[in-house]
């Protein structure tokens, strides 16, 4: 028989890259302009070589963004359905810019600048209306050929750009420049410097969704909304480290982390609560290595295998609670070799090698809870019982229990598959 695949106790793509800010760039006719596809490579530049703050996304005139999601006034009422959303990192990481920047066509000497003008802030306008209710920045990039290219001063008090921010609605600060009659390298680095710009706007941008996120604690109740501390001190640890603070992040994937000791562990949670705890724990030792504190993280890691080891929950999913411990040493002993080959120095005492030992030795007790469990099975039920588990909304969760809680009922039909599922062979 073939070796089952336990796809929840892989690591998400989201967590194991480095996430960064989503900006997006508008105005731009890549297709049909030559000048403006040579500003969208430039930017594309920054990210082939390996220095970029943001993630740049082009946004074409027909582009949709992300439905606003409405804001509670309250979380009184409100009984989360599970702990952390799957598609949540996704969005912000692809889909939900922090920063959209507008580029237009407007030297200061323009003989028909008043008409531009306008033109211009209607599309801002049109922008800004767009994203209303949310709290991303807008900023205006004017793409100039021709000299003379003014003095930040100028740009901040001349008339024309008064105007045009007053017209616009814009920030002073947001109203930027991209000369265009420069050198290739001069051209880089007046990309390399807004890149910086619109990253001290994400930073903005992020600080006042943590500020949000910390106005919902005085609402919460732990014994009702235990769900949504560990979901709240996630996010704010994925915003801050969406700004590259990696210390702040790891203060908030802690206290995520803490937060399961408040959750009562059951038959019907705890494979859900297993796999986010060792989603965070991934996260947490994957930036102790990045802080250069290797003791720590291998501290962390121990520390999370002591805590999980023995709850298994229904013995019959032994031989899935072994095959999470095996995921466990692997990924850890992966990340502890890649540390490793960018020059930490490893030791007798603790090196990949012992991980992967570890990771092999569940594989084995969890072929043999298998082979004890299976050993009258001969075929696989059909439907397939785990139909669907990639595609609910929570990480973790069960097909026969999507979005319910403890003590709710699992779906009745899907339940009784559930048990010949326990015995597939494998």
């Amino acid at each position: 028989m073939s070796v089952p695949h336990y796809e929840e106790f892989d690591i998400p793509t989201e967590l194991t890259t480095q996430p960064l800010p989503v900006v997006g760039i508008c105005g731009l006719d890549t297709v049909n302009n030559a000048i403006h596809c040579n500003v969208w490579e430039a930017f594309n530049n920054i990210r082939k070589q390996n220095r970029p703050l943001v993630n740049f996304k082009l946004i074409t005139p027909e582009h949709e963004f992300p439905p606003r999601k409405p804001k509670k006034s309250s979380y009184e009422c409100y009984i989360p359905k599970g702990i952390l959303k799957r598609n949540w990192m996704d969005k912000h990481m692809n889909h939900a810019p922090a920063v959209v920047i507008m580029f237009y066509d407007l030297d200061w000497n323009d003989p028909q600048w008043a008409e531009k003008q306008t033109e211009c802030a209607s599309r801002v306008k049109s922008l800004k209306l767009t994203l209303d209710g949310r709290h991303t920045k807008v900023a205006l990039v004017l793409i100039q050929q021709e000299p003379p290219i003014p003095s930040g001063e100028e740009i901040i008090g001349g008339d024309k750009s008064l105007s045009l921010i007053h017209e616009c609605e814009l920030n002073s600060k947001y109203l930027l420049l991209l000369p265009f009659n420069t050198s290739a390298d001069q051209m880089q680095g007046y990309v390399l410097n807004l890149q910086t710009t619109f990253h001290e706007m994400c930073i903005v941008y992020f600080n006042q969704l943590i500020r949000d996120v910390k106005a919902h604690k005085s609402t919460l109740i732990k014994t009702i909304h235990a769900y949504l501390f560990i979901r709240h001190a996630f996010k704010m640890a994925f915003y801050a480290e969406m700004k590259g603070e990696f210390l702040a992040a790891h203060k908030y994937y802690n206290q995520a982390y803490l937060l399961f000791a408040e959750i009562k562990l059951t038959h019907t949670n705890i494979h859900e609560c297993k796999v986010v705890a060792s989603y965070i724990m991934y996260k947490m030792v994957s930036l102790l290595f990045v802080l250069n504190q290797p003791r720590d993280a291998i501290q962390t890691f121990h520390s999370h295998v002591d805590k999980y080891k023995f709850k298994f929950g229904n013995e019959l999913l032994l031989f899935e609670h072994h095959a999470w411990l095996s995921r466990q040493y692997a990924v850890f002993a992966d990340l502890f070799e890649s540390t490793i080959r960018n020059g930490l120095p490893a030791s007798q005492a603790r090196h990949p090698g012992f991980y992967y030992q570890q990771a092999a030795k569940h594989c084995i007790n969890r072929r043999t809870a298998r082979n004890n469990l299976c050993a009258n099975v001969t075929s696989y039920p059909e439907p397939d019982p785990l139909q669907g588990s990639s595609t609910l909304d929570y990480y973790g969760q069960r097909p026969w229990r999507p979005g319910k809680l403890s003590a709710e009922p699992p779906d009745p039909k899907k339940k009784g598959k559930q048990d010949k599922w326990l015995e597939k062979p494998g």
